[in-house]
């Protein structure tokens, strides 16, 4: 998820056949982050009215109230949607956008608020601060009084917490407040990434019931587009631990490669995946949630294959049928000063090609064993990896303490740091399986107030490609410019950052991480190299530091 600001900006969309949607409780369910431009041209962001016209959402997610300054009056960032903040405040005063969530609700599509995101300032010191922040709330978007309603009269459906930093006190309260304050129809969702449990979130959706959760199925080693793709762990957790046993879980993905660092994941895909989902979950997938809306206009035909897919017989989606009417051409001008905000994701055109099964011979590998594809690697047990080396396997072991991964794209291996079984992961790993086969995964780093997940998203005897997604578990934020400091193994080489610049002498790695935003509370780094022997190892997370 990505904020931005624009200068001078004109946005438009073009005449679009329009069709019915409305938001259900049991789904499936269609959302789009909205506010941020994260696509950033000139004309990749319509107004809010616009996208409902078409049809082809059933909630739209507004993005971001990034300060909370409790006791006070909050921030908000809508990028070029809308700059005119009121007098001495950081608090937007939008009363088209209050006429635009009407239009939106008059056609059946949820508006929900998103609090947080990657960039600002924010958290709550205790519970307190959480029941006080949920009054504030009422008062700005629901059915309380201010002189300072950024939305006019207009009040939300719901408010989704898109929580990328910081500490998770005060969020339950925050939950339990708003919903006695809005009542027993509003809605409240979550936005963790995917790896389980989210540092952040992880406490707050086991205490409190949330109606969906959009997890961030990208930008990490579990994402959509991988085959460490943990669906089903979400599943489980909704099914067995969440207060509220009818949670939805969505797939959040990316509406365009340059809308995350990593795991795109094409319609192509999408069209399997989602069927596949609905059936294999049923009772617990809610549908998708994308981010964001510019993307995914921009990314040609995706918005609207999407609904239909995902709107369509789980069996056999496309089938759906509609009922059309014709929308004119809406044209908006703004100009936005307002700092750029980011929710999850960065400005980079890192892509991922579509998603393919781990590689493996269907059985766990042995030395000598007859392989038929040259260069293939694969995981194996005992903490190797065995690569086919003119037609035999050859077994290699991960060095000590290290055990075998799969790559993000599915098409080779590393050694890492990780959690999990020892097993050949995914001796028939696959996006649309049923069950996943459970391999090792890697384990969060930990440095001094900071969580960061190191994903390796392809490797081969040419380099390899990686990202860092890293969080702030404190209030204080990233500054424009942040460091990272790491000891490399003997074999690999760090050449490049997606933004900014790498520095290597020996095994001793330093990354000035050029950070768009004046304070961001993550940062998502792109990494690339060289592997020089072997496979790509992780680095030692005991040597991690970010500054």
């Amino acid at each position: 998820m990505l904020l931005r600001s624009l200068g001078l900006a004109a946005a438009a969309l073009l005449s679009s056949v329009c069709v019915e949607a409305a938001y259900t409780a049991n789904g499936p369910n269609v959302l789009y982050y909205w506010g941020q431009n994260s696509a950033g041209g000139a004309n990749t962001q319509g107004s809010l009215g616009s996208y409902c016209k078409t049809g082809k959402m059933d909630g739209v997610l507004i993005s971001f109230l990034h300060i909370f300054n409790v006791g006070g009056k909050p921030g908000m960032n809508l990028s070029n949607a809308c700059e005119t903040t009121f007098p001495g405040l950081q608090l937007l005063n939008c009363p088209a956008i209050g006429a635009d969530i009407k239009v939106c609700q008059s056609l059946g599509v949820k508006v929900i608020l998103s609090l947080g995101g990657a960039s600002g300032s924010y958290s709550l010191a205790n519970d307190a601060a959480g029941v006080t922040f949920a009054s504030t709330l009422w008062d700005l978007f629901g059915g309380g009084t201010s002189d300072t309603r950024p939305f006019g009269d207009a009040v939300i459906d719901g408010i989704d917490l898109d929580i990328e930093g910081g500490p998770s006190t005060g969020y339950s309260a925050l939950v339990t407040a708003a919903r006695s304050k809005f009542g027993s129809n509003f809605l409240v969702g979550a936005a963790p990434q995917c790896p389980f449990p989210d540092l952040i979130l992880g406490s707050v959706i086991n205490s409190v019931g949330f109606d969906y959760i959009n997890v961030q199925f990208y930008n990490n080693y579990c994402s959509a587009s991988s085959g460490s793709f943990n669906f089903d762990t979400w599943s489980d957790w909704a099914k067995n631990v969440s207060p509220n046993k009818n949670v939805k879980i969505m797939l959040t993905l990316p509406g365009a490669p340059s809308a995350a660092g990593s795991g795109y994941v094409p319609i192509s895909t999408i069209s399997t995946l989602v069927p596949t989902l609905a059936n294999t979950y049923s009772g617990v997938y809610g549908g998708v949630a994308i981010w964001d809306a510019s993307q995914a206009w921009a990314n040609s035909g995706f918005a609207d294959s999407l609904y239909t897919i995902v709107k369509g017989n789980p069996g056999n989606p496309g089938t759906t049928t509609t009922k059309t009417t014709t929308t004119t051409k809406t044209t908006t001008t703004t100009k936005t000063t307002a700092p750029p905000v980011t929710s999850g994701g960065v400005s980079t055109t890192t892509t991922t090609t579509a998603p393919t099964s781990v590689p493996t011979s269907g059985t766990c590998v042995s030395k000598g064993q007859a392989c038929s594809k040259e260069g293939q690697y694969v995981c194996t047990t005992g903490g190797a990896y065995a690569v086919c080396d003119h037609g035999l396997w050859g077994v290699t072991s991960c060095p000590s303490g290290t055990a075998c991964i799969a790559t993000s794209d599915g098409a080779s291996v590393y050694c890492g740091f990780a959690t999990g079984g020892n097993v050949c992961p995914a001796s028939a790993v696959s996006l649309l399986r049923e069950t996943l086969t459970k391999g090792a995964v890697p384990k969060p780093y930990k440095a001094s107030q900071v969580g960061a997940q190191l994903t390796v998203v392809s490797s081969d005897a040419n380099g390899f490609e990686a990202v860092i997604n890293a969080r702030r578990l404190v209030a204080t934020p990233f500054n424009k410019q942040v460091t990272i400091e790491f000891t490399a193994p003997a074999n690999v080489k760090f050449t490049s950052v997606s933004s900014g610049t790498v520095r290597q002498v020996g095994t001793n790695v330093r990354i000035q991480a050029a950070n768009e935003h004046d304070t961001s509370m993550s940062i998502v780094v792109g990494l690339k190299g060289s592997v020089e022997s072997g496979v790509f190892v992780a680095p030692n997370p005991a040597s991690m530091r970010f500054k």
